[in-house]
């Protein structure tokens, strides 16, 4: 069946009186109070915290079942500059995703990764497209994002690599419905390492913890009112000497009987604004919730 095919049936079942409910956590109002109390903390001397990537889960329960695969066939019309996936072990929750960051690609000694933050919508036009993506490489808040990633991920890899080679340092990736700004990463190997030790000197990045990852870490636990479960985690392959793993962002558990659980964070440094930033978890999940064509109000 064409993936045309399949979104036309997908948006014929979803209609308004499939979606029965849906629910934030955390809601607006907690929200805010989350990024207020993150940027208090970030703004005091005393703290080390100087990212935190703060998320939140929409539970979207429907009439009917979703399909994660059917599902995950529509989020491939969207699917340009990005990794597609579906985890479902048997008689378990399907984990999909469209996430647009790589963690690493390695072929022998030889091994890459991306640095991707700072989100902005694109345009409806070439020219807007243009204005939207000049504001989003000369706004200083999300230079301040990108580059704690950047070098965090660079300063990683150099621990396990002769030589780190960042080309282009910074500009512009444009996906469907958002643009961010990126980088790209790589070297060589000192040695070869399995996939499991690049993986505990990679993950996780700035790009879902924070940084400093254990300051970040800790404040995520003691904030979050949810459980990310494998949100944010790494998904890929290995074998043959060559793997290659992205983080499992812009992604959604589907559950028989539940619904599903939709996913976004964004990162919270100094200059951010709790209501934009929950206009870019909106942004974010958007691919999810534009495709049900949710009719029932937030809570």
């Amino acid at each position: 069946m064409k993936v045309a095919s399949v979104v036309v049936m997908l948006r014929k079942e979803a209609s308004g009186e499939l979606i029965l409910s849906n629910n934030h956590v955390p809601n607006k109002t907690h929200w805010d109070l989350a990024v207020k109390r993150a940027l208090q903390t970030i703004n005091r001397s005393s703290s080390p915290l100087i990212k935190v990537v703060l998320a939140r889960s929409s539970r979207v329960l429907t009439a009917t079942d979703i399909d994660p695969i059917t599902w995950l066939a529509c989020l491939q019309v969207e699917g340009e500059n990005a990794y597609q996936f579906c985890l479902q072990p048997p008689n378990a929750p399907a984990f999909i995703g469209n996430t647009p960051e790589q963690l690493f690609h390695r072929k022998w000694l030889s091994i890459s990764s991306e640095a991707m933050a700072g989100t902005r919508a694109r345009g409806g036009s070439r020219t807007l497209d243009l204005q939207i993506e000049h504001d989003l490489l000369s706004s200083p808040k999300d230079h301040l994002e990108f580059t704690i990633v950047r070098e965090s991920i660079q300063n990683k890899l150099e621990s396990v690599c002769d030589r780190v080679v960042v080309e282009p340092k910074k500009t512009v990736r444009k996906l469907r419905r958002i643009q961010h700004l990126f980088a790209q990463l790589a070297g060589n190997l000192k040695r070869e390492d399995d996939e499991f030790e690049i993986l505990s000197y990679l993950h996780p990045t700035p790009a879902v913890c924070g940084f400093p990852t254990e300051t970040a870490r800790l404040f995520i636990s003691e904030t979050e009112m949810f459980d990310r479960g494998m949100y944010a985690g790494p998904v890929g392959w290995f074998g043959g000497g060559e793997s290659e793993f992205a983080v499992g962002i812009r992604s959604a558990l589907v559950e028989k009987d539940l619904g599903a659980l939709i996913y976004a964070g964004t990162g919270i440094v100094e200059g951010s604004n709790p209501s934009l930033e929950w206009d870019e978890l909106e942004l974010k999940t958007s691919q999810f919730t534009k495709l049900l064509q949710l009719e029932v109000p937030w809570r």
